[in-house]
């Protein structure tokens, strides 16, 4: 049998009887002799760390949730396109006296709205925001399948 640790070999005398403590000889990890008919396995004896690092767990896949969350909503740079909007008004009243009036509202409203979509557009497909969002999935997955994993030593353990 191998620890459920460090995966190292572990010996059960056969003098070991169902519920016995055996001791990995490598990490220490304690495990609970379980006799079944023939066969024997062994299963973590105290649950009690990874009980204690499945919360911790849990909380660390609910911040990076809430931090992709955030990426996500987040305007990012988009907001500037309100600056290339005013640059614009600023450029056609200065430079090439326009009229201030209703047109040129509508032409600096339109101004700011497109340059602040592709200004978003670019930093999502190829700026931050796709790189953040990208390492939090990443991050997210790898605590899920830890997570898994934890679920199941406990659910072994506890079957005892």
């Amino acid at each position: 049998m191998r620890c459920a640790e460090c995966r190292t070999e572990i010996s059960v005398p056969s003098t070991y009887t169902h519920g016995d403590h055996v001791k990995c000889p490598t990490c220490g990890t304690r495990h609970k002799v379980v006799r079944s008919g023939e066969t024997v396995r062994v299963v973590l004896a105290d649950i009690g760390p990874l009980k204690d690092a499945l919360h911790a767990n849990e909380m660390q896949q609910s911040r990076l949730e809430a931090e992709l969350r955030h990426a996500r909503a987040s305007f990012g740079i988009g907001v500037n396109g309100i600056g290339l909007g005013v640059a614009y008004a600023i450029w056609q009243v200065g430079f090439k006296e326009g009229q201030i009036g209703m047109p040129l509202l509508w032409e600096v409203v339109g101004v700011a709205i497109l340059s602040g979509v592709l200004l978003e557009l670019a930093n999502y497909f190829f700026l931050a925001k796709r790189k953040a969002m990208s390492r939090l999935s990443g991050e997210i997955e790898e605590i899920e399948a830890e997570r898994r994993s934890l679920e199941q030593k406990i659910r072994e353990a506890s079957r005892v």
